[in-house]
């Protein structure tokens, strides 16, 4: 699997959310600013809460940002025989079931399909990148009381 072009689908991933996230908070910044959302009582809170999720959706925003800036210079390494870390791409067998992970610095959760399989992004700092972090392939992991896997493969 190209890992370069696997990046550039997660990227091309980050920004369609990017686009979304802003059109959320234009929406939510629109009803909190709108006269209509003026409290008619003190406990009319329908502009607050507007301007909460307005709120929540610039901080979303703020963090989709910053992991684009850093995925963008992000250079990915080879890891014939090395240990696992940062750009490895980990094809795993957990609790009988095959996986693809990319072990990405940021983006965890992003989910992209590629190749005509689904690939999910981790990080070291979530538990199954973790577990995988230092490890080789054939190696065997644990990450939460009964779940192990197995390394099938690592690029």
């Amino acid at each position: 699997m190209n890992k370069t072009a696997l990046l550039r689908a997660v990227i091309a991933e980050l920004e369609n959310d990017l686009r979304r996230q802003q059109g959320a908070n234009k929406q939510a910044s629109a009803g909190a600013t709108d006269g209509e959302a003026r409290a008619e009582t003190k406990w009319d809170t329908c502009g607050l809460e507007s301007s909460y999720l307005a709120r929540g959706h610039a901080l979303q925003f703020k963090a989709l940002v910053a992991d684009l800036e850093t995925l963008r210079t992000f250079m990915i390494p080879h890891y014939d025989g090395l240990a696992i870390g940062p750009g490895a791409l980990i094809e795993t067998e957990l609790d009988k079931e095959k996986m693809i992970c990319f072990l990405l610095p940021c983006a965890g959760g992003t989910e992209v399909q590629f190749d005509e399989k689904t690939v999910s992004v981790i990080t070291p700092s979530s538990p199954i990148g973790a577990a995988l972090m230092d490890k080789k392939q054939g190696g065997k992991f644990s990450f939460r009381a009964g779940s192990s896997g197995k390394i099938l493969a690592v690029s």
